[in-house]
């Protein structure tokens, strides 16, 4: 998979999944493997960060403290491209 086709988190499990089979298959080495899950981990944690900003917004709203509307939540591609239209 091309990283300009990964323009959703569907598709980052799938290239998740094809690496572990790759690794069992002995496609790939564990150093390649391991570099691959550090660079999800960061990936991942960006998303969480996304989540926990939301869920913060949304409660502030709730308490009083409108931060207004939050926009592209969820919309930026993962590969190169814009906000998904």
């Amino acid at each position: 998979m091309n990283i300009n086709e990964l323009a959703t988190f569907g598709d980052q499990r799938r290239m998740i999944l094809d690496t572990i089979v790759r690794l069992n298959n002995g496609d790939i080495g564990v150093n390649h493997a391991m570099a691959f899950a550090a660079n999800m981990k960061v990936l991942n944690e960006s998303v969480q960060t996304e989540i926990n900003w939301a869920k913060a917004a949304m409660a502030a709203k709730a308490a009083g403290h409108d931060f207004g509307k939050i926009v592209g939540m969820g919309q930026k591609r993962l590969g190169n491209g814009g906000d998904i239209p």
